[in-house]
């Protein structure tokens, strides 16, 4: 009998140590992915909406305040004097007289260099060549381009009485060879003037990166990466050559 009372015991004893014990196959905490946010608004999050703050200096130094032009419609173009795109298109008096017709409905058009080295001087000849009238506007910092969805020049923005209703380019015709283009641009702002939706408010520019100073920033902090990255290659690798010869000394 008191062999049977032993083993009924380790038996019970085994079971409450058992209970009692933390389980040790549990999953291990997973860390939730970081997520990179761009600093680029969506466009689609725009459309719709209240324009972003837009108060800058044009190439004369007069401010320019979005704001009081509430009531209106307004066309905002970004583009860069530099850009094989944009000359392209004015070039071709794509831009220039659109910009006279609609301003004949007094839509207003407000030119905008986001570049970070964009400069007067090197916007005045351009505004000389096409008797440009309307404000072009300097934002070196880039945030305005980066709050208005903007990393392409060129890129057109219509905005009707506070709101923004167009995003994107002037029409479809990427490299200005099509005979039958989509006037993407001419279409929104003359739903615009009439009070009416825009029917396709939002398409893909096309053109050349604006070189924001965010993104120069990033650009030079890689170079500086790349170059450090190489100069301790080059450290290493001599410190190996040089290993590698005491070795060879040491065994002759």
């Amino acid at each position: 009998m008191f062999p049977l009372l032993k083993v009924t015991f380790l038996i019970l004893n085994l079971w409450i140590t058992q209970s009692h014990q933390e389980p040790t196959d549990t999953a291990p905490e997973q860390t939730p992915p970081v997520v990179e946010v761009s600093p680029v608004a969506d466009p689609l999050s725009l459309l719709g909406k209240p324009a972003p703050a837009l108060v800058l200096n044009d190439i004369d130094g007069k401010s320019f305040d979005l704001t009081n032009f509430s009531d209106e419609v307004v066309v905002l173009e970004w583009t860069l004097p530099e850009c094989r795109f944009s000359r392209r298109l004015y070039a071709q008096h794509r831009v220039v007289p659109m910009i006279r017709r609609w301003g004949k409905e007094d839509v207003k058009w407000v030119s905008i260099d986001s570049a970070f080295y964009a400069h007067p001087e090197k916007i005045r000849p351009w505004v000389e060549k096409y008797s440009i009238q309307h404000p072009y506007l300097i934002d070196v910092t880039g945030l305005h381009a980066e709050a208005f969805g903007i990393k392409i020049s060129p890129t057109y923005l219509v905005v009707n009485r506070g709101k923004v209703v167009y995003h994107g380019a002037i029409d479809d015709d990427v490299w200005g060879k099509k005979l039958d283009r989509q006037l993407f641009l001419d279409m929104a702002i003359r739903d615009a003037v009439a009070g009416r939706a825009v029917e396709n408010p939002l398409t893909r520019s096309y053109g050349m990166q604006i070189r924001t100073r965010r993104i120069e920033d990033e650009r030079r902090a890689q170079i500086e990466e790349a170059r450090k990255k190489s100069t301790q290659d080059r450290a290493d690798e001599k410190e190996s050559d040089s290993q590698q010869q005491s070795t060879s000394g040491g065994d002759r």
